[in-house]
């Protein structure tokens, strides 16, 4: 998986790589749902590495995931496998805000995210109503002491629009589809107030990472970057505005 190093793994460097897949499959336990198996290890500080086993041989692109305490109610509206699995094995269609009935579920604000471990969601019957724990794996990350250091670098226009201290824009809100109509990138900015933020400790490599965890105008959202993305301060009751690609997994289903 690509960001790595927004929890602290080190992007690109084959030997680390090698190193980590080794204790991973020393110290994995395997996940089996609808015939497909996984090997997961929970390395501490929320972090977990996942890889899927063909022939019960894992295989050696791993995937790391922060399994934070943010939750979002959101309908679940479709999934679909990626071709490529660089960045994930398939992503999930939803809508937040989302509500049900006896036999509808609706939500607002669409996006997409995707889910390293996605084959154990193959049973999953859709549409449905979910909590699911989002993490935000930062391109870039701005954080702010305050509204006006936020309003300074989010200006209004001529005609006095600018964003809201909470938004939330998926990809999709302006990327079609692709040709064979597989979903679009689960990227996305996101901006909100900071619930709670720290500076963690890869337990693994040593490595530091920022985490915050942001109130959205879709809900809350763990957000993860390398020290090195990370613009200005995140301090506990100012803002933050991130630039990330959405990982998810459920958070109160029988295939978490």
């Amino acid at each position: 998986m690509a960001y790595k190093a927004d929890v602290g793994f080190y992007d690109g460097d084959a030997v680390r790589h090698l190193e980590i897949f080794e204790q991973l499959c020393r110290h994995g336990g395997v996940v089996e749902a609808g015939g497909v198996k996984y090997l997961k290890w929970e390395v501490g500080e929320r972090l977990e590495l996942w890889t899927r086993l063909k022939d019960d041989k894992p295989e050696m692109l791993y995937f790391a995931c922060y399994a934070g305490e943010a939750r979002m109610k959101v309908a679940l509206i479709s999934k679909m496998p990626r071709r490529e699995t660089t960045l994930s094995e398939g992503a999930f269609l939803c809508r937040g805000k989302a509500s049900a009935g006896a036999d509808w579920v609706a939500g607002r604000n669409p996006f997409i995210f995707d889910t390293p471990h996605y084959h154990t969601y193959d049973g999953l019957s859709l549409p449905r109503l979910s909590t699911v724990q989002l993490t935000g794996f930062a391109f870039r990350m701005n954080g702010f002491e305050n509204e006006e250091e936020y309003d300074e670098a989010y200006p209004a226009d001529a005609e006095g629009y600018c964003w809201d201290y909470k938004h939330f824009l998926p990809a999709l809100m302006y990327a079609p589809r692709a040709e064979r109509g597989e979903l679009q990138s689960a990227s996305a900015e996101v901006s909100g107030w900071v619930l709670d933020t720290s500076i963690i400790t890869n337990p693994l490599t040593g490595r530091d990472f920022c985490w915050a965890k942001l109130d959205t105008v879709g809900g809350e959202v763990d957000v993860v970057c390398a020290p090195e993305r990370l613009s200005g301060f995140l301090v506990k009751g100012g803002l933050a505005a991130a630039e990330c690609y959405l990982y998810g997994r459920l958070a109160d289903d029988e295939y978490n």
